[in-house]
């Protein structure tokens, strides 16, 4: 089962994550290994089962993280990632030890995905590591 490692501290920090802006549509918690630990759309307050699909892209994602660290010293780290698809914006946030993917609406400005990213950055860092904390002892 691919939400072995949902747990309340986690969804604590989505439901944060989803009140920071009313445009983001759908959120992903990824460990550095590509595990899913939650997959949310901001219609529902419970997790989704991701399908097959979702869980090779959020594995990808990981690796993404990987490949692109790779590079840090060089060109510095990864602040966010800003995606601007036909239908959806997608941004990719690395914060210490878990990945966030995120939708958001395609009426959102690139100026407010970097004001969104920086909100988020920001959280209460208690919040963050609790729900980091919690990973490794699920």
């Amino acid at each position: 089962m691919a939400f072995l490692l949902v747990n309340e501290k986690i969804q604590k920090l989505a439901s944060q994550i989803f009140k920071v802006d009313p445009l983001i549509q759908h959120l992903g918690l990824i460990d550095l290994e590509g595990q899913i630990l939650t997959d949310q759309s901001s219609a529902s307050s419970v997790p989704i089962e991701p399908d097959d699909d979702r869980i090779m892209f959020y594995y990808q994602v990981g690796l993404r993280r990987g490949r692109r660290e790779h590079f840090n010293d060089v060109y510095g780290a990864t602040e966010y990632i800003h995606i601007i698809r036909k239908k959806i914006q997608q941004i990719v946030l690395y914060l210490p030890m878990i990945t966030i993917y995120l939708t958001v609406d395609k009426r959102m400005t690139p100026d407010e995905v970097g004001q969104l990213a920086e909100k988020i950055k920001n959280l209460d860092s208690k919040l963050l590591s609790d729900a980091i904390q919690s990973t490794f002892y699920s």
